[in-house]
């Protein structure tokens, strides 16, 4: 009988992000940096990860919604759906555990290899404790031994999504009017693809996401989306200045005014790569994944006051 102690440190698990995010965040800007007046414009346009539900566009919108992400756990049967653990353990059903190769392997005139050739594979474990012919088997070489689409869904938990940080204008330092144009946008550096890596079972899985619009929440029951994450008010701009994400309340609840709570999501669209011992599986896609919200802000609205000139 063999002692496998120490079996469990033995195998490392490799996490790896590629992009490194700052989350960023800018100040709001004062009422005189923030869209002029417009005389009569009415314009729309348009843990952990949550998985992305149907998007709601408006008619002004290009066109862009959002896609149900993937459900359900990663690793069927595994405790928690999770087919990698902690210590870099690779669930295996047929086993009903977490399995391991031998670190070190048995010496080449060990029972546990049985009729196997050392040199062609390597010997498994679930137990960390102690390696006996009926807790171990003979696992060929180049033969696969994680599922790679599995093992990118899990990822899912950990890739560094960004949590969106909302923006208007005006600001909630000021307030806004029925059918005005209300400017939406995210720090311009939460927009970028993201990724994280892991290397386990002698395979590498890459998860990869790229941003693909923004989801906002404006408060009263709305949603609308941007392609991109908007174009940041800033003083100077012509009161004709163009955005592509602006948003305009068209009728109030409180006739003294309404006071919303702005959000916003960003949506990404999410694939993998395997290289290495994937078992012929080489790449896939997840479908669209939208992250958590970050800060929110806040806009409120009034009912724009006339006068009779004539005294009717």
């Amino acid at each position: 009988m063999r002692r496998g102690v120490g079996a469990a440190a033995a195998v490392a698990l490799f996490v790896a992000t590629a992009v490194v995010l700052v989350i960023g965040t800018t100040n709001g800007p004062a009422w005189a940096d923030c869209p002029p007046d417009p005389v009569d414009e009415t314009g729309i346009c348009l843990s952990d990860t949550v998985p992305g539900t149907p998007g709601t566009t408006d008619p002004g919108n290009p066109g862009n919604t959002g896609g149900n992400g993937p459900s359900g756990p990663a690793c069927p049967g595994a405790p928690d759906g999770i087919c990698v653990n902690d210590y870099g353990f690779i669930w295996n059903s047929a086993h009903n555990c977490y399995a391991f190769p031998l670190d070190p392997q048995p010496e080449p005139d060990s029972p546990l290899w049985g009729n196997n050739d050392p040199t062609k594979g390597q010997m498994w474990s679930c137990d960390p404790t102690v390696s006996v012919p009926e807790n171990t088997w003979y696992v060929p070489n180049g033969q696969a031994v994680i599922n790679p689409a599995q093992v990118a869904q899990q990822l899912l938990e950990r890739a560094p999504f960004e949590l969106a940080n909302a923006k208007i204008a005006p600001p909630p330092t000021y307030h806004t009017y029925i059918s005005y144009k209300n400017w939406l946008w995210i720090p311009a550096e939460q927009w970028h693809d993201v990724s994280v890596s892991l290397s386990v079972g002698g395979a590498t899985v890459t998860l990869t996401a790229a941003p693909s619009y923004v989801d906002w929440d404006m408060g009263n029951g709305d949603r609308t989306s941007c392609v991109g994450a908007g174009r940041e008010w800033v003083k100077g701009l012509p009161e004709n200045a163009p955005t592509n994400c602006s948003y305009a309340y068209d009728e109030m609840e409180d006739p003294e005014g309404d006071k919303w709570t702005v959000s916003a999501r960003i949506n990404y669209t999410v694939s993998w790569t395997c290289t290495g011992n994937c078992g012929g599986a080489t790449s896939g896609d997840l479908g669209d994944v939208t992250a958590l919200a970050g800060e929110s802000t806040t806009v409120t609205v009034y009912q724009r006051q006339t006068v009779n000139e004539n005294g009717g």
